[in-house]
């Protein structure tokens, strides 16, 4: 005899079967095997008096059999019919939950939130509700309602239809004052936890845009300051705000009451282009925003006496004055395709967010003034420095197109002269770091120059095809007192070993004219005759297939290949290793890796090349 549902289907009667339902806790209190061999009954088991006065309520039944035990009290409840039917139309979501979290009876508004087309009645409660995720503050309410007999409370996530919903779960307790039903209200707040959401995520916007200067924009042009500002507002605005169409003006410096363009997104070529005025009349809702200083939402561009189309079919919009403690910077314009798309907590959030904005516009306004003034100092004091060596420089090529200079010695004298006078002119710009460190670019900080005080002085011989490579390693290794000269070819590079001493060598491990290997080992030559103080017109080359000199002589050789990501077809990092150099440095370089690389290279040729007469 089945303990829930009884069904007969054995019975060779026709037409439609009756329905009984049976509040009991056993078929045996009616006759079990009556029930079971009716063709023309179907019985429906319910073991409580909640339970079944939910189903008549949902569920037509033609007969209602009572245990004895039970009647009573379903004759008591019965009375509350009409009040049920009350919750069984609140807008809220209600349901009667037993002590396994089954579900016995809900009403209309929670059925609708449910995901499930089948019947509810008797599943577990999260399952028709599509398992929501919880937020809390409660993660597992049933289990603390059973525990504390408390109510307790959670935030539901309807993944699938976006839906949040407040559960309320409050205990039915028996007589012992024990927990043995739950009673749940489901309160529908996606509106108010999306705006929520959306405040606290425009909170974090304004953080990440007030900290825009120190983080993102010290060491970049202005240009560059305002590509960084134009992307995280638009950003922001579209994420957070759902906002697709933005518009960005802010006054101009140069000619008064021009509004001139800072963003703009999903406008027509000719609104970006629009001239605007600050003026009440004449120049759209921007004009008068600007001319106000006061927001305007506009619900409908139809009636709209200001409006002036900003995307295509533009029908609403949301203008807020950038205000910067109190004066007008600019305005910030959003428009939509559909009327009244906009609501009075857009207004708000706008204007919000549009304090923020005015505050980083406004940071980089000074930032661009304060690295304006700071570089025109710079210049002055660069210039002092290195305006003799470079007028000297010019007197002496001069001197050269006129043909001043005809003998051979005079000529080789005027070159060294230039050589000379030009790294004058570096000397003079490596003396000038010293005194600005504070106003070092953002990745090199005074710390990091006196930490590596052994590189200040030292002459670097760069050699590799890529120009860029050069300028950066200058660019880089200027503030740590380095002088970098960069050639192209390995030719050139000996040609200039022959008259000027190098602290470290750095090659690309391809280069254009020859071997990155074979350059090595001339480099190697040349550094070995100079230090044993050998002619230069003496040939010590080992053999090409031998990677090391035979030579105990001969110094170590702060020497560093640099190389992009890649095989090395050449296998030169892999010969020259077994000669000690070092392993290779990446392109593009990591700072912290090359200056490393070259303490590494300074200090163990310090270390082994010692003695009297050392380079």
């Amino acid at each position: 005899m089945p303990e829930q549902n009884k069904n007969n289907e054995n019975g060779t009667g026709t037409g439609k079967k009756n329905k009984v339902l049976v509040v009991g806790t056993s078929w045996d209190q009616f006759g079990g095997s009556f029930l079971g061999n009716s063709n023309y009954w179907t019985y429906e088991l319910c073991p409580n008096v909640e339970g079944a006065l939910f189903k008549i309520v949902d569920s037509d039944y033609n007969a209602l059999l009572i245990e004895q035990n039970f009647f009573q009290g379903f004759y008591e409840r019965s009375q509350y019919s009409k009040e049920r039917s009350i919750l069984e139309n609140l807008p809220a979501g209600l349901a009667l939950v037993d002590n396994d979290q089954h579900i016995l009876w809900c009403n209309r508004q929670f059925r609708e939130w449910s995901n499930s087309n089948e019947e509810i009645i008797g599943k577990r409660f999260f399952i028709p509700l599509g398992r929501p995720e919880m937020r809390g503050p409660d993660y597992c309410p049933f289990s603390k309602t059973r525990l504390t007999g408390q109510s307790s409370s959670t935030l539901l996530v309807q993944k699938e239809s976006g839906r949040y919903l407040q559960m309320s779960a409050a205990p039915v307790l028996n007589e012992h004052g024990k927990p043995y039903n739950f009673v749940v209200e489901l309160q529908d707040v996606t509106d108010q936890t999306i705006r929520e959401i959306k405040w606290e995520r425009l909170r974090e916007a304004g953080k990440e845009l007030a900290n825009l200067s120190k983080e993102d924009v010290l060491s970049r042009s202005p240009q560059e300051r305002v590509n960084i500002l134009r992307a995280k507002i638009g950003n922001f605005t579209q994420e957070i705000l759902n906002f697709a169409s933005i518009e960005i003006r802010t006054l101009s410096e140069k000619v008064p009451n021009l509004l001139e363009p800072l963003l703009a997104i999903g406008m027509t070529e000719e609104a970006k282009h629009r001239t605007l005025y600050t003026k009440q009349e004449g120049n759209g809702i921007t004009g008068w925003v600007a001319f106000h200083a006061r927001s305007y939402k506009m619900d409908d561009s139809r009636e709209d006496p200001f409006f002036i189309e900003g995307i295509p079919g533009s029908r609403s919009s949301i203008t807020v004055p950038l205000l910067y403690r109190g004066k007008m910077i600019g305005t910030f314009n959003v428009e939509s395709q559909k009327p009244q798309a906009f609501d009075n907590n857009d207004l708000r959030l706008l204007e919000s967010f549009a304090k923020d904005v005015a505050q980083a516009i406004h940071t980089l306004d000074l930032l661009s003034f304060e690295q304006k003034d700071s570089a025109y100092r710079s210049i002055e004091k660069v210039y002092g420095m290195a305006v003799g060596p470079i007028n000297q420089i010019l007197n002496e090529t001069a001197r050269l197109q006129m043909g001043d200079l005809s003998k051979h010695d005079e000529l080789l004298s005027a070159f060294a002269r230039i050589r000379q006078l030009t790294r004058e002119v570096q000397a003079a710009f490596q003396g000038f770091v010293e005194k600005i460190a504070v106003d070092l670019p953002q990745e090199i900080s005074a710390t990091d120059c006196s930490k590596y005080t052994m590189l200040r002085n030292k002459r670097i011989l760069t050699v590799d095809a890529d120009e860029s490579v050069g300028r950066e390693l200058s660019r880089l290794l200027f503030y740590y007192g380095c002088t970098v000269e960069t050639v192209s070819t390995g030719e050139n590079a000996l040609k200039m070993l022959e008259t000027t001493k190098y602290d470290i060598f750095m090659s690309d491990i391809k280069l254009p004219d020859m071997s990155a290997f074979l350059f090595f080992k001339r480099v190697r030559c040349a550094y070995c005759k100079q230090y044993n103080m050998i002619p230069n017109d003496t040939s010590c080359d080992p053999p090409d297939d031998d990677p090391c000199c035979p030579k105990k002589e001969v110094p170590f050789i702060p020497f560093i290949y640099m190389r992009a990501f890649g095989y090395d077809s050449g296998h030169v990092t892999t010969r020259a290793a077994e000669a000690g150099v070092p392993k290779p440095i990446f392109k593009p370089f990591i700072l912290t890796q090359l200056l490393d690389m070259l303490k590494l290279v300074i200090t163990k040729s310090n270390r082994e090349n010692k003695s009297e007469g050392n380079l």
